[in-house]
């Protein structure tokens, strides 16, 4: 969000002539931000109360995140299931894709054994990387329900101080566009469904061009959304700048 506001005071041109904004995960809040439905100290309130909630929802019991490259999107599904069967240590043990982040990038999440099984499994299945990342909790899995009642209450308060957005929003849950000008009842209903559900950030990146978005411009410290537009559409990964902050 930092990075937007950067943007607006040295590329305000840019800001003005946007169509479109999405981003991954947390990054939607950003968007939305960009998008003018709520003003940078609301919706920064927002994200700190979201990361709050996350890391309460993360303690109730061990959770881990991996990442797994090399697998069709029917094959990992597969393993999810087998590892789910497999693990016997916990009485409801979760494991499912939660990012689809480039073909055949994902990341899954849930129960730490059970996606400790996942990467034996997923290694065993011959995929290029299968290995448990350091982001600690199940995000975008029904493990989450609890920050998502919690943040939800918050989006359902912020909702009268938003606006309409200025122009289209691309969202996680669907991979498609909320138009310009669209009710931010609509816009509160698919952030509120974020934190328990899959990203769809290929799809989406996908949508856009289809959508005719020409450039892209990445705001942030690092480059990673351009690393995995790279892999989805080479066209648009050579129209897609990075703003630094």
């Amino acid at each position: 969000m930092a990075a937007v506001e950067l943007m607006k005071e040295t590329k305000r041109e840019l800001v003005d002539r946007a169509q479109a904004v999405a981003g991954l995960s947390l990054g939607e809040y950003a968007a939305v931000c960009a998008a003018g439905v709520l003003e940078f100290e609301d919706c920064l309130k927002l994200v700190n109360l979201r990361a709050e909630a996350m890391q309460k929802a993360t303690d109730l019991l061990p959770q881990a995140m991996c990442s797994v490259a090399g697998l069709d999107r029917s094959t990992l599904e597969k393993l999810c299931k087998e590892a789910r069967a497999a693990d016997a240590s916990v009485a409801e043990p979760v494991c499912q894709i939660a990012n689809c982040l480039f073909p055949a990038g994902f990341t899954c999440a849930g129960t730490k054994t059970t996606v400790d099984r996942l990467c034996q499994l997923a290694t065993a299945a011959r995929a290029l990387q299968a290995r448990v990342i350091q982001a600690g909790g199940a995000f975008h899995t029904p493990l989450m329900a609890p920050a998502q009642e919690e943040l939800s209450r918050a989006l359902d308060e912020a909702l009268p101080k938003m606006r309409p957005p200025r122009c289209s929003i691309y969202f996680n849950l669907t991979g498609k566009r909320v138009p310009a000008g669209s009710q931010p009842s609509e816009i509160v209903e698919l952030m509120k469904k974020q934190l328990t559900n899959e990203v769809l950030w290929e799809q989406t990146v996908k949508q856009m061009v289809m959508d005719q978005v020409k450039d892209f411009f990445e705001v942030g410290p690092l480059k990673q959304l351009k690393s995995m537009i790279k892999r989805i559409d080479q066209d648009a990964f050579k129209r897609t700048e990075n703003i630094t902050v």
